[in-house]
């Protein structure tokens, strides 16, 4: 190691530091989203009424419903804690313009899922959201793109039997 004398040292007085975020209206608007979140899952909750919960092996028609319900409240919880410590993110359009873009995907996914099925609907909502959304390469893409809903459905409906609408591609193979 070599002695440095004070000539030699980096100035470091200009560096920029960090500052807390204030707190001021980006402050509370951060916070807005995940407390309607909170808010509407506790109002479907409140919705379900009579709709019976069942069990881990026999589960009714209102198991699925309340573990998402609880999900959510759960990462929206989550969120506003971690939101409370980090502070807030800036705002984007283009990030705004993503987000939309990714509902629009998945709109399109039970348009096409409720009229051809399950693998056709799951290859465009990949390739929108692989390719548009995210950017990948286009072998990446493909390979997901294909491979995971065929995947899917051989998990769901051939090997757990679960009822999914006539499907366009499986019935090319004598699937359902």
């Amino acid at each position: 190691m070599t002695d440095m004398t004070d000539d030699q040292l980096p100035d470091i007085s200009e560096v920029p530091t960090e500052h807390p975020p204030t707190r001021g209206t980006g402050w509370i608007a951060s916070k807005v989203p995940l407390l309607v979140m909170i808010a509407v899952a506790i109002l479907f909750h409140t919705q379900m009424g009579d709709m019976e919960v069942g069990s881990l092996t026999e589960p009714g028609p209102g198991f699925w419903p309340r573990v998402l319900i609880v999900g959510i409240i759960l990462f929206s919880l989550v969120g506003f804690v971690a939101d409370l410590k980090d502070g807030i993110e800036s705002f984007e359009l283009s990030g705004t313009v993503r987000v939309l873009a990714g509902f629009g995907a998945l709109a399109a996914f039970v348009v096409i899922f409720d009229n051809t099925g399950m693998i056709l609907a799951g290859i465009v909502f990949l390739m929108l959201w692989l390719k548009g959304l995210n950017g990948e390469s286009w072998r990446l893409t493909v390979i997901l793109a294909l491979v995971t809903p065929l995947l899917t459905y051989l998990l769901f409906v051939e090997a757990l039997g679960v009822r999914f609408p006539e499907d366009l591609i499986a019935s090319l193979w004598g699937g359902r």
